[in-house]
C-alpha cells in the first residue's frame, strides 16, 4: 500500500468520529452482509462503517440494501479512491473489519496492521498464519463478540498512533509455508 495522503481524500472524509473500514470488492466471500447485519442490529447510535471497494457480482441482496443505505447514514459506501487516499481512510480508522468467509492471503488486513490500524477478523487459518497475535479474531457465529470489540474501539480510538512493529509476510513466505504444510 502506498504511504497515506488524506489530501487524496473527498471532502468530508476522512470523518471526526470514530469510523471503521472494510476493504475489498463487494462479493459474497467478503461478506458485507455480516456488517450490514450488525450496523443493523446496533442501530442509530452505531459508529460510522465506511464501505471500501468495488461492486463486483452474484451480490445484488447487499447491492440491494447498500442502494437503500440513508444519505448521512451510519454506513457509506466508497467506490473509487485513490489507493494513498484509502491508506490515509485505514491508517485514521478506530479498526478495520474483515468478516471474509475465505481467504488466499488476507492482504488488507495485512496492510491495515502495517500502516498502525487495529484489525477484527473471521477466525480463519490463513489470517492466524499472516497476521499471527496481531489481529483481534472473532468467529462469524459470534456476532455479539464483533457487535462488543465494534464499541470498545469506538470508545478507545488510538491517538496518536503507536508505531508499528508488524511486517507482513512476503508472498514467497507465505507460499513456503504453505508448501511446507502439504
Amino acid at each position: 500500500m502506498p504511504a497515506p495522503d488524506g489530501g487524496e481524500l473527498p471532502a468530508g472524509l476522512p470523518p471526526e468520529l470514530p469510523y471503521f473500514v472494510v476493504v475489498g470488492t463487494i462479493e459474497p466471500r467478503k461478506n458485507h452482509g455480516f456488517l450490514l447485519d450488525l450496523w443493523q442490529q446496533m442501530g442509530p447510535n452505531a459508529p460510522l462503517l465506511l464501505i471500501c471497494g468495488a461492486r463486483g457480482w452474484n451480490n445484488s441482496a447487499v447491492f440491494d440494501r447498500l442502494d437503500r443505505l440513508p444519505a448521512g447514514g451510519p454506513v457509506r459506501e466508497f467506490s473509487s479512491l485513490s489507493d494513498a487516499g484509502l491508506a490515509a481512510l485505514v491508517q485514521g480508522a478506530a479498526g478495520m473489519l474483515f468478516p471474509s468467509h475465505a481467504e488466499g492471503f488476507g492482504l488488507p488486513p495485512a496492510e491495515a496492521l502495517s500502516l498502525g490500524s487495529r484489525v477484527l477478523c473471521n477466525d480463519l487459518p490463513v489470517l492466524h498464519e499472516v497476521l499471527g497475535d496481531k489481529a483481534v479474531y472473532a468467529a462469524l457465529s459470534e456476532p455479539y463478540s464483533w457487535i462488543r470489540t465494534i464499541e470498545e474501539w469506538a470508545a478507545s480510538v488510538p491517538d496518536p498512533r503507536p508505531a508499528t512493529t508488524f511486517i507482513a509476510p512476503t508472498w514467497a513466505e507465505h507460499f513456503k509455508t504453505v508448501l511446507k504444510s502439504t
